[in-house]
């Protein structure tokens, strides 16, 4: 016996593998719409958290934004302070400087060879007149006081014989410059 099948089998077996493909697509698109949504929802938790973060740190900033001011005041008094203790400090040279350089004067002055009559300063130069009996005890005193630790580039401006209490006598004037020995 013969059967015939009348159905449209082959159309109804196409018919369902259509609609398997159909529902395997939208499977995939549902699969891959939730794999998206879940990536989105995990990136703005992520972009939540780090605003979070950057308000954290920008407080932080400002703590030491304050602490950064206060170091730099801090600073600035100290660079006052420093300039005010090295003048301090230059004054204290400068006034010892004045009474070392007065005493080399007056210790290297030849007794009864030679009289200063006067003595000036201005800043680090110092300028002395007097007079000698010779131009050899002014020589020497030259040289002498070049010698001084305090003394240097001694130089004679003048030197002229005068005449004083019948004697001939060397008037001479001298200037130097003071400053403190280099160490």
């Amino acid at each position: 016996m013969i059967k015939i099948n009348l159905l449209p089998v082959r159309d109804i077996v196409r018919r369902k593998k259509y609609l398997n493909e159909i529902f395997a697509a939208l499977f995939l698109i549902g699969l891959l719409s939730c794999f998206l949504i879940a990536v989105e929802f995990d990136q703005l938790d992520s972009i939540s958290k780090m605003k979070i973060e950057v308000d954290k740190l920008d407080s932080e900033k400002s703590k030491y934004t304050k602490i950064l001011a206060e170091i730099k005041k801090i600073e600035e008094e100290k660079k006052i302070l420093t300039t005010r203790t090295e003048v301090i400090n230059r004054l204290k040279q400068s006034s010892s400087l004045t009474v070392h350089a007065l005493d080399e004067i007056a210790n290297l002055t030849p007794p009864n060879r030679m009289w200063l009559k006067s003595l000036s300063q201005n800043g680090n130069q110092i300028s002395l007149t007097g007079m000698a009996l010779d131009d050899q005890t002014i020589a020497k005193y030259m040289d002498d006081l070049e010698a001084s630790n305090y003394i240097q580039n001694v130089h004679l401006a003048s030197s002229s014989l005068e005449i004083f209490a019948e004697r001939s006598l060397k008037n001479f004037s001298i200037t130097a410059n003071v400053d403190m020995p280099k160490m």
